[in-house]
């Protein structure tokens, strides 16, 4: 330590008095207690008289030229300028430089970094002096690094070679000065030098500290390889041009083009499943679109789903933004919120686009954003950002799967037209790739590769569902579906990976709320969360409010990664769901229908409340699908009470909507669950099902085959009722069948049956099937004394399904009386009755004879309004009675 004064060195005394001035001069304009002196100087070896050997040192010093030090209450204090003292003049010089141009703030750090003689407090060994001198070296330290920093940025790289090769060489372990020495080495045209030293430094901490050299480092290696130009000496505005190519086979898309061709500023989101073709769709549109932004286009792989690596950070990133830019990395702030705000400033005004590819999440995003609006950003991502729809005002995009025309065009494309001569073939392989590009594209690659397989083999490998994603594997993992999909399934939480597992197996064709809770055996709150995290992730799609799918791939692999116990547990309490709520909605539909006996349903299910008639109709056209698929699933896997019972509950929902074919081959499969269980009582229910459904199909001999089995089981088990509701079914088969004699003798069999059991319902069908097979006897005025009376026991039962055939025969009866208008008001009422009821082909029936009393009355508009409704109705159903009608209207 020294001190001068007119250009003389002054005598400070013994070194213990040269240590007390230190203190002081550390702490000049403040004032320092003896104690704090004592301590600093002597710390645990005081001299006995400490106190008044201070007192000396002070006397002392005080007669040195120009240390004033007074005497203040609790201390001492040393009244010199700050500034006459190195230390705070360094501190002073750096402090400065700070708000300078890099010329005049490299002159003032020079200056600060010259005042350095050495180490300071040579010799002085106690806590105080060790610690202060420790942080005075990281003060000097640190203003070489910024010197350094500076002296890079004004292409001084050649004359600071030396102190950073020392610098180094002292801190061998420092990255901030390894990356200064290897932008001056590269700068100096050393570029071999750099990376040898490079691979030092790496090998170095690895070694020692078990680490790879930071993602700043790794970017500038990569730049001396590639000799980017963001690390030459200039720091000039550029525009950049970082797309990767784009896709060279793009069909379709043209909506979300759309989409993308509006605003040329702002955020857009595009999002969808892995393997859709997001990125393909981005990078086309991109290419196609890059003279919108002239100021350049930036790309970024945020790699949110990559397995390999970890999501690219935000720091990083805006660090090679910047330097795409022309920010030198001397000129690099530290922190991501110093690079965005560069980043920013750097873009504004400038009509770029920048493509954040792979997002994970909007925090992932939203420092990458550059403001202001005269750039676009397109983020691609597996996840619905809707944060950046709320917080940035982004559009969202979902890219769909391809129609089959798209699928078509882009297997045209890239097999040439010979191979897709088989057209049934390709269309299958569209169907069973659920029009996935990633998988449509694996198919392709596979029947390139192996030119002399026909279409119809890669089709029969597909057809397997337990191999078919092993038939969509390239070879790498980005072109595997099974291994595309896991990226997306691993970052679900667990609870929702679970529910989407479970989902796998849930064999509809879609899934609500409801289903969804019993299928994971939990509450549907909770389960309404897992949904909303699915549908985040794209690995879920919600088609209409309140109804949730995805496409046969992603059910694949969910199915892969189910246990068949987990699987089998859940299959069991969602058909409980279904069972029990389909039960329900049947019992607002058929009241009058007698019910069969359930078990009760998993504890963790608890069904639907049905209120409605109408409700009962929504719930069952909704659920139409997988009601069907789980009869079909529980026939197929041993779930026999399940395979009867389902059928049962869509029997009259399918019977009133016209979907004839799926209740006969629901029941018939039902039939075969019965006679597995060799129970009676489901034999029973299942042929008098089964043969009714042959009835209306029009095979009459085998349905009275059916119904006659049936009433040999009912009598067996002695139910009346089943038995009286055979009867009446017999009479409908014959009467059918043309032989209205022997209907009418089945008929008043039914009607003693239940007659005698009480029940007013199926007495008042009983005696309305009783007045219409009059009818077809020509017994007009006996039919209408029937119907008459069937009418006054509506007003007791009220049975809207009764009092619509009971309209519809007296309707008949007044028609053949010649009564036109009776008629008319009675067919009106059924009409009515049966639309209410969802009855299509009895509505259409009656709407036909409707029009046959409006034409007789003179009313041909009326007519013709009916015979039109009738037709509609026929010809959805696809029955030829629509070929009669329209003959009519067309008279």
């Amino acid at each position: 330590m020294e001190a001068h004064a007119g250009g003389e060195r002054l005598a400070l005394g013994p070194a213990m008095q040269r240590k007390v001035l230190a203190v002081m001069l550390v702490n000049v304009g403040q004032v320092v207690s003896s104690d704090q002196i004592i301590d600093s100087v002597w710390h645990n070896a005081p001299p006995y008289s400490a106190l008044s050997t201070l007192y000396t040192y002070i006397a002392r010093l005080r007669k040195v030229d120009g240390l004033e030090i007074a005497r203040r209450p609790g201390g001492y204090l040393l009244d010199v300028e700050p500034e006459s003292v190195d230390l705070h003049r360094f501190r002073t010089l750096v402090r400065r430089a700070r708000d300078l141009p890099d010329d005049s703030a490299a002159d003032l750090i020079e200056e600060a970094l010259g005042l350095w003689r050495g180490e300071p407090f040579d010799g002085a060994d106690t806590p105080w002096f060790v610690q202060q001198r420790a942080a005075f070296e990281e003060e000097r330290f640190a203003a070489r690094l910024r010197h350094g920093d500076i002296a890079l940025r004004c292409g001084r790289h050649g004359e600071l070679l030396p102190e950073l090769t020392a610098l180094a060489a002292e801190h061998p372990l420092d990255e901030r000065v390894a990356a200064q020495l290897l932008l001056a080495l590269y700068r100096d045209g050393r570029q071999a030098e750099a990376l040898r030293y490079y691979e030092d430094l790496r090998v170095r901490l690895v070694e020692e500290l078990g680490a790879d050299p930071s993602p700043e480092l790794q970017l500038l290696h990569r730049q001396m390889l590639t000799g980017d130009v963001a690390i030459a000496v200039s720091d000039r505005q550029v525009a950049p041009c970082q797309l990767p190519a784009p896709p060279p086979v793009f069909v379709g898309r043209t909506d979300i083009k759309a989409e993308l061709d509006g605003p040329v500023n702002g955020v857009v989101v595009v999002g969808g499943p892995g393997g859709v073709g997001k990125t393909a769709l981005v990078l086309r549109w991109a290419h196609d679109h890059a003279s919108r932004f002239p100021d350049g286009q930036l790309h970024v792989n945020l790699r949110g789903f990559d397995p390999s690596a970890p999501p690219a950070q935000a720091d990083v990133v805006l660090h090679s933004f910047l330097g795409a830019l022309g920010v030198l990395p001397e000129r690099m702030p530290d922190g991501v919120d110093a690079r965005s705000a560069l980043f920013r400033e750097r873009v504004a005004g400038r009509r770029m686009l920048v493509v954040l590819d792979n997002a994970l999440h909007e925090d992932q995003v939203r420092p990458l954003l550059p403001g202001g609006n005269t750039s676009l950003v397109v983020v691609t991502s597996r996840n619905r950002l809707t944060g950046l729809a709320v917080s940035d005002q982004a559009r969202l995009v979902t890219v769909p799967m391809l129609t089959d025309d798209e699928a078509v065009t882009l297997l045209t494309e890239r097999l040439g037209g010979a191979r897709l001569e088989d057209s049934a073939a390709l269309h299958d392989l569209i169907r069973l790739t659920a029009g996935l590009p990633l998988a449509l594209a694996v198919v392709a690659a596979r029947a390139l590769a192996h030119p002399a397989f026909p279409l119809r083999a890669l089709v029969k490998e597909l057809q397997d569902e337990h191999s078919r994603l092993d038939a969509l594997d390239a070879g790498e993992p980005a072109s595997n579906v099974r291994a595309v999909t896991s990226w997306s399934y691993r970052r679900l939480s667990p609870a929702a990976g679970r529910l989407f597992r479970l989902l796998g197996v849930h064999p509809g064709p879609d899934i609500e709320l409801a289903a969804s809770a019993a299928l994971a055996g939990a509450r549907p709150a909770e389960v309404r969360r897992l949904l909303d995290e699915l549908i985040r992730a794209h690995v879920l799609e919600q088609p209409a409010p309140g109804r949730f799918a995805s496409h046969d791939l992603l059910r694949a692999f969910a199915r892969e990664e189910t246990t068949p116990e987990e699987a089998r547990k859940a299959l069991g309490r969602v058909l409980d769901h279904y069972l029990h709520t389909g039960f329900a909605a049947e019992r607002q539909l058929s009241p009058h229908w007698p019910p069969i006996d359930l078990a009760p349903p998993h504890l963790d299910v608890t069904p639907l409340r049905i209120g409605s008639y109408d409700e009962a109709i929504d719930w069952f056209t909704a659920e139409r699908a997988a009601l069907l698929a789980c009869a079909d699933l529980a026939a197929r896997n041993g779930w026999d009470v399940h395979a009867w019972q389902l059928p049962w509950v869509l029997s009259t929902y399918l019977t009133r909507s016209g979907h004839w074919d799926e209740r006969a081959a629901s029941q018939r499969a039902a039939l075969a669950a019965a006679r597995r269980l060799d129970d009676h009582t489901a034999l029973a229910e299942v042929l008098l099902l089964l043969g009714r459904g042959h009835s209306v199909q029009g095979d009459q001999p085998r349905a009275i085959d059916e119904l006659t089995e049936a009433l040999t089981s009912y009598r067996t088990i002695t139910n009346r009722t089943g038995e009286g509701i055979t009867q009446f079914s017999l009479g409908l088969a014959h009467a059918r069948r043309g032989d209205p004699a022997t209907a009418l003798e089945h008929a008043q069999q039914a009607l003693t049956l239940f007659r005698g059991t009480g029940n007013r319902a199926w007495e008042t069908f009983s005696l309305t099937a009783v007045g219409w097979y009059h009818v077809l006897l020509g017994e007009i005025d006996l039919a209408a004394d029937i119907g008459t009376a069937a009418l006054r026991l509506l007003d007791e039962v009220g049975d809207r399904d009764c009092e619509a055939h009971t309209h519809r025969m007296l309707g008949v009866v007044q028609q053949q009386r010649g009564d036109h208008a009776a008629a008319a008001v009675h067919h009106q009422r059924a009409r009515e009755l049966f639309r209410g009821l969802g009855d299509s082909y009895s509505e259409a029936a009656t709407a036909d004879q409707l029009g046959d009393s409006f034409q007789a009355l003179g009313d041909n508009s009326a007519a013709r309004e009916s015979w039109l409704r009738a037709e509609t109705l026929f010809e959805a159903l696809g029955l030829p009675e629509a070929d009669t009608v329209r003959a009519k209207l067309a008279d």
